[in-house]
């Protein structure tokens, strides 16, 4: 993420195409977060719930497409 690309106190939605393990979107919220953005909720693609991804995700709401189940 570039300096200055996020402006303190601006919302945000985390977009990803897999939720998986969720170390990607913990990582991109964390990242948002120091930077002062708010992330609201997350979206994705494809989940695969057997991995628990959404425990690392702090009760952020997130949206899914494809429940691969």
């Amino acid at each position: 993420m570039h300096v200055g690309a996020v402006a303190s106190g601006e919302r945000a939605l985390v977009v990803d195409d897999l939720i998986a393990t969720g170390g990607t979107l913990s990582a991109a919220i964390d990242l948002l977060e120091r930077a002062g953005a708010e992330v609201v909720e997350c979206a994705c693609v494809i989940e695969i719930p057997a991995l628990k991804g959404r425990g690392r995700l702090n009760g952020k709401p997130v949206y899914v497409l494809v429940d691969s189940q």
